[in-house]
């Protein structure tokens, strides 16, 4: 009966490690560092992994787990409520409806969509916040924020692949 459990927990963290892998490389994007510049850019961790995992494992990262983390990043970023989860959502609608065209396909491919559906969700975010202010806000600091996001792709992704590949199991 023990074991049987054990076996169930393991299951249902295998199936959380995702999310929680997710939730940790967010929540360490937000360090603060002593660089003028590294409190207002920063590469969109959860945007990365949402593409990410999405691609490789829709099984177990759902809407579910990308309103989380669009939650969790709307309460500890000084951007609008909301502006988070609906930038996630986007990147979710996106990736649901044009994964096929990335299915098999090497990494320099996969990367140019992510550069491509980054673009249209920084997009559609910097829009968002720019009506909730009343006024179009700098572009320059979005497009940069883009550009570093799309240069730590590769790295993020390589540590989501390691958790992918080494702590996780398709035994069901």
């Amino acid at each position: 009966m023990n074991d049987e459990w054990g076996e169930t927990l393991t299951l249902y963290l295998q199936r959380l490690l995702p999310l929680l892998f997710s939730l940790l490389l967010l929540l360490v994007s937000y360090v603060p560092f002593n660089l003028p510049v590294s409190n207002n850019i920063r590469p969109a961790a959860g945007m990365i992994c949402v593409y990410f995992w999405l691609l490789y494992r829709p099984d177990v990262f759902n809407l579910l787990s990308v309103y989380f983390l669009g939650l969790t990043e709307d309460i500890i970023s000084s951007a609008p409520f909301g502006s988070n989860i609906f930038a996630l959502l986007v990147m979710y609608v996106l990736v649901t409806n044009l994964s096929r065209f990335f299915n098999a396909k090497p990494f320099i491919i996969i990367w140019y969509g992510f550069a491509l559906l980054s673009l249209v969700t920084f997009l559609s975010r910097w829009l968002l916040v720019s009506v909730y202010y009343s006024h179009f806000l700098p572009l320059a600091t979005v497009m940069f924020s883009y550009l570093v996001t799309a240069a730590v792709y590769p790295i993020l992704s390589l540590l989501n692949a390691f958790v992918q590949n080494r702590l996780m199991t398709d035994e069901e």
